[in-house]
C-alpha cells in the first residue's frame, strides 16, 4: 500500500471529507481516536480503517506509505512526523484535502498556511480563484464534488440510516447549522439562540453544530437541546441536506453544500457569495426568523449558478492516474 488517508487526533469535522474520498480511491483511512473509528466503522460502509494509536502512528505511516492525504497544514504533518520520516530517510508527500468550502479564511492567515504544500486538492473553480487571490502558488488538481458522489452511491443506506436517527416529526425540515466562533466572529450561535425558544408545529426545526462549538459553549447546547432536536454523532451531511426543505446558516461550509439541491436558504451573515443564493436576516430581524422562513418556503430560491461555479463534477481519474505513476 503506498497511499492512504490521515486523521490525526480528534479532527471529527474532518472525517465526512477524507473518509468519502478514501472509500472512493480504495485506500485505508488512519485514524487515531477511538470515538472518530467508530464513527468511521458505522458511516462509511466501504472504508478500510486503519485505527493506530497516536504515538505509534507517525512509524508505521512512515514504513507503510508514500503519499497521506490529509485536512491539516504541512507545517502540522512535519510537527508529528518528523522524527519517523528522518529516522527512516523518506519523506512522505502530502496531498492537502479541503475540508469544505466557505467564505471563511478571507480575513486569517489559514490558506496562507497552504503555502507549503505539494499538491492541493480542489472541489472547483471558485477555490482555486480563492487560492490565487491568497497567492498560494502552488500545484492544484481539481476533484469535483465527490462527497456528493459518494452520498449518491450509497443513497439507500444512508437514507434509511438518517431515518433512524430523526424523531417521527412531519412537516418543513427546517437545518440550522452554524460555524464555530472562530477569530473572524463568523458564528450566528449565540445571537440566535434566544429566539430559538418557541418553534411553530408546522416546522421540524433541527440543527446540526460545527464540533468546535460544544468546547466553546457547552451550556448554552445543553439550553438549546430541551427546545429543539440537535443531531449529534453524524458526520455525513448530505443525506441530511436531502431530507432539508429550509437551509438556515452562516459561514458554514454546508451552505455551499446545500446549493446542490436547489432549495431555499436563509443566511444570518451577509458577508460572502452565498448570499447571491438565499435571502440574508440581521440580526435586528432575528425574532422574525419563522416568519421569514415561511415566506421563502413558499418563494423557493432566486436563480443563480454558484453551485456550478463552486463545485465541478466528481472527476477522481487525475488522483488514480498519480497514483499508478507513483507505484511504478
Amino acid at each position: 500500500m503506498s497511499h492512504a488517508g490521515l486523521i490525526y487526533g480528534p479532527e471529527f469535522h474532518h472525517l465526512d471529507h477524507l473518509a468519502p474520498l478514501c472509500a472512493l480511491l480504495r485506500i485505508p483511512l488512519i485514524l487515531t481516536e477511538d470515538a472518530l473509528a467508530c464513527q468511521a466503522k458505522e458511516f462509511y460502509p466501504d472504508l478500510e480503517i486503519l485505527h493506530w494509536s497516536p504515538h505509534e502512528t507517525p512509524d508505521r505511516a512512515a514504513t507503510n506509505f508514500s503519499t497521506i492525504y490529509y485536512s491539516t497544514p504541512r507545517i502540522l504533518f512535519d510537527q508529528v512526523f518528523y522524527l519517523a520520516q528522518a529516522l527512516q530517510g523518506k519523506k512522505i508527500q502530502t496531498i492537502w484535502c479541503p475540508h469544505g468550502n466557505s467564505d471563511k479564511g478571507r480575513n486569517s492567515p489559514f490558506m496562507e498556511a497552504l503555502a507549503g504544500e505539494e499538491l492541493l486538492l480542489t472541489y472547483g473553480p471558485r477555490m482555486e480563484a480563492f487560492l490565487k487571490e491568497k497567492k498560494i502558488d502552488v500545484p492544484v488538481l481539481r476533484i469535483g464534488n465527490y462527497r456528493l458522489a459518494y452520498y449518491e452511491k450509497h443513497k439507500a443506506f444512508y437514507d434509511n440510516l438518517l431515518a433512524k436517527k430523526l424523531p417521527p416529526k412531519s412537516g418543513k425540515m427546517l437545518l440550522y447549522a452554524p460555524t464555530w466562533q472562530d477569530e473572524e466572529k463568523n458564528s450566528s450561535f449565540i445571537d440566535l439562540l434566544p429566539h430559538l425558544l418557541e418553534i411553530p408545529e408546522e416546522f421540524f426545526f433541527l440543527a446540526k453544530l460545527h464540533p468546535n462549538l460544544y468546547q466553546q459553549y457547552p451550556e448554552e447546547i445543553a439550553k438549546l437541546k430541551k427546545t429543539i432536536f440537535v443531531l449529534e454523532d453524524f458526520p455525513p451531511i448530505y443525506p441530511l441536506l436531502a431530507r432539508t426543505d429550509l437551509y438556515i446558516g452562516d459561514m458554514s461550509s454546508i451552505g455551499y453544500d446545500f446549493l446542490a439541491f436547489k432549495r431555499p436558504m436563509l443566511l444570518l451573515n451577509e458577508q460572502g457569495s452565498l448570499k447571491e443564493s438565499g435571502a440574508f436576516l440581521a440580526s435586528k430581524d432575528y425574532p422574525r426568523i419563522f416568519e421569514i422562513s415561511k415566506k421563502l418556503l413558499r418563494e423557493g430560491p432566486p436563480e443563480n449558478t454558484l453551485y456550478e461555479e463552486t463545485f465541478s463534477p466528481c472527476s477522481l481519474e487525475n488522483i488514480s492516474i498519480l497514483q499508478g505513476s507513483q507505484e511504478q
